[in-house]
């Protein structure tokens, strides 16, 4: 089994590379969900409930933690503050123009050393849903590898969003809308995570600011790599991009950066590939 979940790594890292010169990053879905056995969650005990295509987890207090693997088609709902879901070998997809994983508050997606998980989002709707969402702020950390696929409109999508620890994260949007949605996006200091942000109309997308303190960041055929609103947009908010750590690699982005030019303060050099 190890060695292959070391193959389908092996897999997209060639294509995440492709994305690079503007291919779409493909999933072969019949094939990679005989993959992934029964789906499980731990604790399965009373927080959690089942209906047809979803799970709901409800805990009755705060920074509790649930493990899940397997393969899984519906959504999986989020309802307490704090709730961290550890991904540990899942394939999540859900083909009814929602979220894969909805989160209803403060939610974070941490994902395990060693392991590959998908969260595929397709089908249609007329909201501008991802992959994964969340209603209040959403953090993704962990140290293994997730590839997160919103064909409806975004990749990922929350309030605040911040990314943190040192995994690696293959996100792709649509052409409509971003691999990261948000109010505001957050990068914490000295994280060595890696972001691939592939082929949609931005990469990170924020309404008010873009803090960058630390990591490695990979835009790859997007129009925008970094954007935020302006004052024209919204004069009521500060906005700005600030990026005074980490790298930065784009590849066939039509702009990199997109915001009020003042408030423009990037430190790392933009590498060209």
């Amino acid at each position: 089994m190890k060695k292959l979940f070391s193959f389908i790594f092996a897999f997209f890292v060639l294509v995440g590379i492709c994305s690079a010169n503007g291919q779409k990053m493909n999933i072969d879905y019949e094939s990679k969900r005989n993959l992934y056995g029964d789906f499980v969650i731990i604790p399965m005990d009373n927080t959690v409930t089942v209906t047809d295509g979803c799970i709901t987890i409800a805990p009755k207090s705060e920074d509790v933690t649930y493990t899940i693997s397997g393969y899984f088609n519906g959504q999986i709902v989020n309802k307490t503050k704090n709730t961290v879901l550890k991904l540990k070998n899942v394939f999540i997809e859900n083909n009814k123009g929602e979220a894969a994983i909805y989160g209803f508050a403060k939610t974070e997606i941490s994902t395990s050393r060693g392991t590959e998980n998908y969260i595929i989002s397709t089908g249609s709707s007329d909201l501008k849903n991802a992959a994964i969402q969340c209603k209040k702020n959403l953090e993704m950390g962990g140290s293994g590898t997730a590839y997160v696929v919103g064909e409806v409109y975004h990749g990922v999508k929350g309030d605040d969003v911040k990314f943190k620890g040192s995994g690696v994260y293959y996100i792709q949007g649509t052409e409509s809308g971003s691999t990261v949605n948000c109010h505001s996006f957050i990068a914490e200091k000295e994280k060595s995570f890696k972001l691939y942000m592939l082929n949609s109309k931005n990469g990170i997308k924020a309404d008010n600011t873009i803090m960058i303190e630390s990591g490695n960041f990979y835009s790859y055929n997007n129009g925008t790599a970094f954007k935020t609103d302006t004052l024209a947009d919204n004069p009521a908010e500060k906005h700005g991009i600030y990026i005074s750590n980490g790298s930065i690699r784009v590849h066939k982005n039509e702009k990199v950066f997109d915001t009020e030019e003042k408030f423009c303060k990037v430190r790392p050099k933009v590498i060209e590939e």
